[in-house]
């Protein structure tokens, strides 16, 4: 079985070896077997990369490395564990706004819904950021296909055995699961994680 990798510099875009890539439209995109995926956000062939990023000087390099401690919210059955630093705001959490709350006002409360609501709404989150423990297990890995899907105005979800490799060892601050998320509009101060710029940024693609 061919081992699918994220491969890039500082200054790259973003490599991906024999990793199925699925458009915003859910359709597959045919690839070679490593194919160039622009992260500058300039490309004018998006998800794909043009070259763009040597004409914009573009500059991966990570200005926020500050990584907090994982937080853990006990309740009776379930507990909910939140990477604060993984987290790039898509809000899929706030559906079930009696344990999460709001964007503006969040909160983690285990106990306020049935479990298995909880595990649907965290299992909606693309960045790691939310995972749960049961028992004595943590269950953090959901997905049986190994691919990156391109979100809509938004970043690349990783999903599936995909291991990432840059100068950065950007893989530390990854989370210890089968999926997250890469940014590809050029704003995360996180990078190569996304941090929600894209929202800021207005980016489109």
């Amino acid at each position: 079985m061919k081992k699918s990798l994220i491969i890039f510099s500082q200054y790259s875009p973003l490599m991906a070896v024999d990793t199925e890539l699925v458009g915003k439209d859910g359709e597959t995109i045919t690839t070679p077997r490593v194919c160039s995926l622009c992260r500058c956000g300039e490309s004018d062939m998006k998800p794909l990369c043009d070259g763009t990023h040597a004409q914009v000087n573009f500059v991966g390099e990570r200005e926020d490395s500050n990584k907090p401690e994982l937080e853990y919210y006990r309740g009776e059955d379930i507990t909910i564990v939140f990477d604060r630093y993984l987290c790039m705001g898509a809000g899929y959490c706030g559906e079930l706004e009696a344990v999460f709350g709001t964007h503006d006002q969040p909160k983690y409360e285990p106990d306020a819904a049935p479990v298995e609501d909880i595990i649907a709404t965290i299992k909606k989150c693309p960045s790691g950021a939310l995972s749960y423990i049961i028992g004595n297990e943590h269950y953090k890995n959901y997905f049986s296909e190994t691919r990156i899907v391109v979100e809509k105005d938004g970043p690349l979800n990783c999903q599936g055995e995909i291991t990432l490799i840059d100068d950065q060892d950007s893989d530390a601050f990854l989370p210890d699961a089968d999926h997250f998320t890469l940014c590809r509009c050029g704003g995360s101060k996180k990078k190569p994680v996304c941090d929600g710029s894209h929202e800021e940024k207005g980016f489109q693609g």
